[in-house]
């Protein structure tokens, strides 16, 4: 199969309906992430289906390169799209010989946990993480647990623009029904609040409400629920824990029901933005360093990588200096 790759093409034309287009910007150091449209939008999409189905092809090709074998884990997140990109990409992983086992909608980290779980060495989540409707993208990996770093997102670009393909063909797919429960039950299992708490749980409609309120509910949480229900329209705000509209909304409603504390989850629920019983919007590095401050008393010594957007707590907390803890501050991205 001959693909043409384009980085502009017209929507409602003969050429987008024709053409791959992918823009060569989407492939990001650590993941790829494109402008795909939504009714109303005046901005030109970056990405069409077919340009998906070439990103599938690329990517069931580089994989095999890498020498990991043709089983790929893929999964999408809610969105109105989102299913229909996956099944796009699918269709070009199965074209370059993939062997595919697809969870369905997902979250993020939950991906991640099948590649072990279906013992499946690579991963295609489809999502659009933290941004707003209109953008989507894939968070890819092909060695567990590991997810592409810029040398592997460089091959991949070269492979997909260059439509240098190796397209053996002999894909298979298999839809892996179930899966939600495997994940909750092995994320819950044998875990138990030391008390009861009761826990706001905001998701803004997103993924991570078909998983998050079921899954506190289990280690016994009495769970407050907060725009859980899935809508992909984001009626109220777009979820994204570091956005001060949704921790506003949290804070009003930790502080309405005297909740212990405010967790708010994003797009694919991989980000969680925490509130305490006060109202008051506690930021991820203050978080990691209360993390940090656990680990390195069951583990002097202990050493921890920290995004370098964090502020200097973690080079300045007294606790982890007296526990002997090590801070590399590096550089944003799934490193």
């Amino acid at each position: 199969m001959t693909l043409t790759i384009v980085g502009e093409a017209r929507p409602n034309s003969f050429e987008f309906e024709t053409l791959a287009l992918i823009k060569a910007s989407g492939f990001r150091e650590y993941d790829a992430r494109w402008w795909f449209g939504h009714p109303g939008s005046a901005k030109a999409p970056e990405l069409n289906l077919i340009g998906v189905q070439a990103l599938g092809m690329g990517l069931g090709t580089l994989i095999r390169r890498l020498g990991v074998g043709p089983d790929i884990v893929t999964g999408h997140d809610f969105r109105s799209y989102s299913l229909s990109i996956k099944l796009a990409l699918v269709s070009g992983l199965m074209a370059a010989g993939a062997r595919v086992k697809d969870i369905g909608l997902a979250l993020s980290p939950m991906a991640y946990f099948a590649q072990f779980a279906l013992d499946t060495p690579s991963v295609a989540m489809v999502t659009a993480s933290h941004n707003d409707n209109g953008w989507t993208g894939v968070k890819m990996g092909a060695a567990r647990p590991l997810t592409f770093g810029p040398e592997e997102m460089s091959a991949l670009k070269t492979i997909v623009l260059d439509a240098d393909f190796d397209l053996a063909g002999g894909g298979t797919y298999e839809f892996v029904s179930g899966f939600r429960e495997t994940y909750l039950d092995d994320l819950t299992g044998g875990k138990r609040t030391a008390r009861k708490l009761r826990v706001v749980c905001a998701c803004g409609n997103g993924t991570a409400g078909a998983f998050a309120p079921e899954a506190l509910a289990r280690v016994g949480c009495e769970v407050i629920s907060l725009d859980v229900g899935l809508d992909h329209a984001f009626p109220r705000y777009n979820p994204n824990p570091e956005d001060m509209q949704m921790l506003h909304a949290i804070s009003e409603k930790v502080l309405e029901t005297g909740a212990d504390v405010g967790l708010g989850f994003d797009g694919d629920g991989d980000r969680c933005g925490v509130v305490d019983n006060e109202g008051n919007e506690i930021f991820a590095d203050k978080v990691g360093v209360m993390l940090a401050r656990d680990i390195s008393t069951l583990h002097p010594g202990s050493a921890f990588v920290v995004d370098v957007k964090s502020t200097g707590l973690f080079a300045t907390d007294h606790v982890l200096k007296a526990n002997g803890a090590v801070t590399d501050y590096w550089k944003t991205g799934h490193s």
